[in-house]
């Protein structure tokens, strides 16, 4: 058991399958698989401090790499002891699930955000095409080699954001006049993402032969998907 330390008022949040299609607010967590109840704790020093422990974890890893994260160089960035970093992280396997966990928190509504938009293919192609947050990911999953418990972490937070993807996705497709018997949502999910990755990925390398093209054609491409969806009333 992670020894942590107070942290304030718990505030428990409690949210169903309903809840999928709308725009979430601050800090309200997505379920797919039944009702999810959260626990957030909030308004104390301690949570501050946690907090920009985590940012300044964040921040080093995209800068330098998941290897360059340590309690050393974390509280440095942060402006405290190391000491302090061990109470609340006690390892680094500790942080980083924790670094992940708040990612898979803020991605989930983000997610049900582009879902619920006027857009929403645009808006996934926007949500998956960041390049810092791909960075970050690319980071995480190098992590994972090496640290079979964030290995665990990583994939159960997939498989919630993904099965929440393509719930929203089997209603969403046949609007913009997809047949979801020959696109599924599972390869609709998986083209996209894909792409946007990629082009994210080679952005981040310095690539640059072709992948301005490739963004413009993926982007019209969509373009002309979220026009017929508008045309057809359900925008």
């Amino acid at each position: 058991m992670v020894r942590q330390p107070p942290l304030g008022k718990r505030v428990s949040l409690r949210i169903g399958p309903s809840a999928l299609l709308r725009i979430m607010p601050p800090g309200e967590i997505l379920g797919h698989d039944g009702p999810v109840t959260v626990e957030r704790r909030e308004g104390s020093k301690g949570a501050r401090t946690r907090m920009a422990i985590l940012d300044a974890a964040e921040q080093i890893m995209s800068e330098g790499g998941y290897a360059a994260v340590t309690s050393r160089s974390v509280a440095s960035r942060v402006g405290v002891n190391a000491g302090l970093i061990h109470y609340y992280f006690p390892t680094l396997d500790d942080l980083f699930v924790a670094l992940i966990d708040r990612g898979a928190d803020v991605n989930t509504q983000r997610l049900a955000r582009a879902l619920a938009s006027s857009k929403p293919l645009e808006a996934l192609w926007k949500l998956n095409s960041d390049r810092r947050g791909v960075s970050v990911l690319d980071e995480l999953m190098a992590a994972t080699h090496h640290r079979p418990a964030l290995r665990e972490q990583v994939t159960a937070q997939a498989e919630r954001l993904r099965g929440v993807e393509l719930a929203a996705l089997a209603e969403l497709l046949p609007q913009y006049g997809i047949d979801v018997e020959r696109f599924p949502p599972a390869l609709v999910a998986a083209t996209l993402q894909g792409v946007a990755l990629l082009l994210a990925r080679q952005g981040n390398l310095g690539v640059s032969t072709g992948r301005n093209d490739a963004i413009a054609a993926a982007e019209a491409a969509i373009a002309d998907l979220e026009a017929a969806r508008h045309t057809s009333g359900h925008s």
